[in-house]
Parts: C-alpha cells; sequence; structure tokens
C-alpha cells in the first residue's frame, strides 16, 4: 500500500510541477526578453550617441572594401582540356 501511495504522489508532484512551468514559463521568458532587449538597446546606443554642438558638421566614413576585381578570393582560374580515353 506504502508503494502505491509513494508512486501517487511522485506522480501528483510531476504534473503539478510541469503544469505550474506551463503557466510561468511564458511569463519568465517574456520578462528574459525585455530585459536582453533593454540591454542590447543601451549598447547600440551609447555606441552611436556622441555629443555635438549645434551646427557641427561630422562626417563618418565607412572603411574601403579591398575587393579585387580579378576574383582571387576565388582562387586561380585553371584553363583545362578533356581527355577522351
Amino acid at each position: 500500500m506504502d508503494v502505491i501511495r509513494t508512486i501517487l504522489i511522485i506522480l501528483i508532484v510531476y504534473y503539478s510541477v510541469r503544469f505550474i512551468s506551463r503557466l510561468l514559463a511564458p511569463i519568465a521568458l517574456r520578462i528574459f526578453m525585455k530585459r536582453a532587449q533593454r540591454n542590447f538597446q543601451q549598447q547600440f546606443g551609447q555606441q552611436k550617441q556622441k555629443p555635438q554642438k549645434e551646427g557641427e558638421v561630422s562626417i563618418d566614413s565607412k572603411p574601403k572594401n579591398k575587393s579585387n576585381s580579378s576574383g582571387s578570393s576565388f582562387g586561380e582560374y585553371v584553363d583545362f582540356e578533356e581527355v577522351e580515353d
């Protein structure tokens, strides 16, 4: 009789934890996502915002891309002929 009672208690605890986690998981995930979004916005805002005086002109230049027109990043082109047996 004690074995059945123990198994019943284990099942009740298991299903109650499962039910509660289904209720609390979306709430916890929502809180986590809001916190991550807030941290991302703060980090992104710190990079982009620079204090400027009114009427001051600033020029942001992008780094020049060193791309070869010959396509050397793909390797060397080898011309070949097919050999028939």
